[in-house]
């Protein structure tokens, strides 16, 4: 048990485009929130991510926040793409590595004859940047005075925890996020990052919700009410996909949206995980291994609809591209998702979309396509939630529970269900998950003529291996 009764939760969610921290009631609600945007760096030495905006948001944000309600946990939560290479002073040996940016042939090419294999990490190596075993083996071997100069390694996550209470540490569903720093089924260090000498320089494994130390006297101010009790950490989609668990959820699939969409089916077996598929899985906070699926999402959704408004897209519209023959097919991003060998090669087939109504039209479309893929990668079965942005796009919905038919289709109203799963988790006690309430909308399938035979167009198209 904690030792005094729970008052104000912070989250501290240091996302790609913005650092969020959200100040939750022991109910699970919202009281306020405070935001910055996240800065990027293009280098030299390579496009990195700078933690100052973050840093400096904490120190302003959660004493204030702290006026409000009395913040007693703060709990760090961040994506999972970048790693934090420390000195012997705890500063930065290299800068943090942004997830975008990309590797020279060689490096590629050398890392793959030493990654993990796919059995191995249950996880393929992703393109650009996105894999922490590429990032730091093309730190290593491209800057190796510096790499030299490093005694800790963190997850990005983790970094965060770091900054605000001095205590460095890792936690499972931080490093088995994709990473190729696991071996996934026993849970411990892959043999690649044993090989390396890497897994020294990982401090000890702590819990999500596990107390690490105490807010920083920076961070604090000076009539800071709470206890400011500083947790272990946790990746942002799994604290979202746990938002679920601890509503008592065992059956089913969430599409969690956003910059990425991110498919988690707990009852998936690893048997049906294709890496050609990007197909992987994460390890919740319990340490149990979760099924994926991924595409990039809303970048994907940004190129189709050159940047139409969502809301611009109608079903009417939609029947109007289906019946005239527009396709929009994978991918237009360089990454594949559930499309092998698709990265970069998006085009669209028949008349253009021209009008703002027409390109978010073909954007949901295209998308609600591509998530029904990511499901069929993973052998989706049971009931599917989306959350996110896509769970706001009332057409993108109604075509997935067309394509879908044997499968309801909920959407979650929740406009964050990262930072509300993470302010969950902080309350767990002794392993207990707590519980929660969910409130979830039941989608109607659209009814648009001839979208079977759409679909099956648009599959030979996008498998099509000589395009």
């Amino acid at each position: 048990m904690r030792e005094t009764s729970l008052r104000g939760i912070a989250v501290v969610d240091v996302g790609y485009t913005n650092t969020k921290i959200a100040l939750f009631s022991t109910a699970g609600e919202m009281l306020a929130e405070r935001k910055a945007m996240s800065r990027h760096v293009p280098g030299p030495p390579y496009p990195s991510i700078d933690p100052e905006p973050m840093v400096a948001l904490c120190r302003t944000a959660l004493p204030e926040l702290d006026q409000i309600r009395p913040i007693d946990l703060i709990m760090p939560c961040a994506h999972g793409a970048a790693m934090a290479c420390l000195d012997e002073e705890g500063q930065l040996a290299l800068p943090v590595m942004d997830y975008t940016a990309v590797p020279p042939p060689e490096i590629v090419a050398d890392y793959e004859k030493i990654m993990p294999s796919f059995e191995e990490a249950l996880c393929p190596l992703l393109p650009i940047a996105l894999t922490h075993g590429l990032q730091l083996y093309w730190q290593q071997r491209m800057w190796p005075e510096d790499f030299a100069r490093v005694r800790t390694l963190l997850p990005w996550i983790q970094y965060v925890g770091f900054r605000l209470s001095g205590v460095p540490v890792t936690e499972i569903s931080s490093m088995s996020c994709q990473t190729h720093l696991m071996d996934t089924r026993r849970q411990q260090p892959s043999a690649m990052v044993r090989e390396l000498g890497w897994d020294k320089m990982f401090p000890p494994m702590a819990k999500a919700w596990e107390e690490i130390g105490t807010l920083k006297p920076e961070f604090a101010g000076g009539t800071f009410r709470g206890r400011g009790a500083v947790l272990g950490g946790v990746h942002d989609s799994t604290a979202n996909f746990m938002r679920y668990v601890c509503a008592g959820l065992d059956r089913f699939t969430l599409v969690s949206t956003g910059t990425w969409s991110i498919s988690f089916d707990p009852s998936a077996s690893v048997d049906v995980l294709d890496p050609a598929r990007d197909t992987n899985t994460n390890t919740d906070v319990l340490g149990r291994t979760v099924c994926c699926s991924r595409f990039f999402g809303g970048k994907e959704f940004e190129a189709v609809s050159g940047g139409a408004a969502a809301e611009a897209a109608t079903l009417p519209c939609v029947a109007e591209l289906v019946r005239r023959g527009s396709l929009a097919v994978p991918s237009f991003t360089m990454t594949s998702g559930p499309v092998p060998d698709s990265l970069g090669k998006g085009y669209v087939k028949g008349p253009a979309a021209s009008t703002e109504e027409e390109k978010s039209s073909l954007a949901a479309l295209y998308c609600a396509l591509m998530v029904s893929e990511q499901l069929d990668a993973i052998a989706s079965r049971d009931e599917i939630i989306v959350d996110g942005p896509f769970s706001q796009n009332k057409v993108l919905l109604a075509i997935l529970a067309q394509l879908r038919p044997g499968q309801a289709v909920k959407a979650s109203a929740l406009r964050d269900g990262t930072t509300a799963g993470a302010a969950a988790l902080a309350q767990i006690e002794g392993g207990k998950l707590p519980a929660i309430g969910l409130k979830l909308a039941e989608v109607q399938p659209s009814a648009i003529d001839g979208l079977s035979a759409y679909q099956a167009e648009w599959t030979a198209l996008a498998y099509d291996a000589g395009r």
